[in-house]
């Protein structure tokens, strides 16, 4: 299991949260997407409460006319905003991190992931698509799923377009990935940050 950030608080223990509302009645759904820096980051999103009731509070953060919220095309102050929406939300990120290229950090990140958020109860896992790449992520995960011996992940790759719960891990990713400021106010979504070395 990956080591938990102690310093970082826990949307899902937080006052600003009702605690009879996060009773685990409905499969925990994860939602991952990725950002490439300096590092590789592989973000996945839990979401352990209502998920219709969270894509529609993240769909209704569009704007007239978009199709979609990407935060790299996002201004600041709309960011800013985003963030403090989606950590109103109670849902959990969980990063990991690479410096290698990106074929073989996604492979180190996806397998570390999956082993992760399959030992914390995950039952669907989706993943922004790459298109002609998805079968790669598929090798890996079921390669994963063999080694830990469990086949009670179901998962599959959506566009952005189609799956308004991707654009969480988009905006988690692009902000700790950018550092700073950003990161912090990411920081209240963060359940772990891994670093898996060169």
């Amino acid at each position: 299991m990956l080591p938990t950030r102690q310093d970082v608080p826990n949307p899902l223990t937080s006052l600003r949260h009702n605690p009879a509302s996060l009773v685990q009645t409905v499969p925990v759904q994860v939602y991952v997407d990725e950002s490439e820096r300096r590092d590789y980051l592989l973000c996945a999103v839990l979401v352990r409460t209502d998920v219709g009731r969270v894509r529609r509070a993240v769909r209704a953060m569009c704007q007239p006319g978009q199709r979609r919220v990407h935060f790299a095309k996002e201004g600041p102050a709309r960011r800013r905003a985003v963030l403090s929406a989606l950590a109103e939300l109670g849902v959990q990120a969980r990063i990991c991190r690479n410096p290698s290229g990106v074929k073989r950090s996604r492979e180190l990140c996806l397998d570390a992931l999956v082993g992760d958020i399959a030992t914390a109860g995950a039952e669907r896992l989706v993943i922004e698509s790459r298109a002609t790449m998805d079968h790669l992520d598929d090798r890996v995960i079921k390669a994963a799923l063999r080694r830990i011996g469990t086949g009670e992940l179901t998962f599959g790759h959506a566009s952005a377009h189609e799956e308004p719960l991707l654009w969480v891990p988009d905006a988690i990713a692009w902000a700790v990935g950018r550092g700073g400021d950003w990161h912090r106010r990411a920081e209240p979504l963060l359940d772990k940050v891994v670093d898996l070395g060169p």
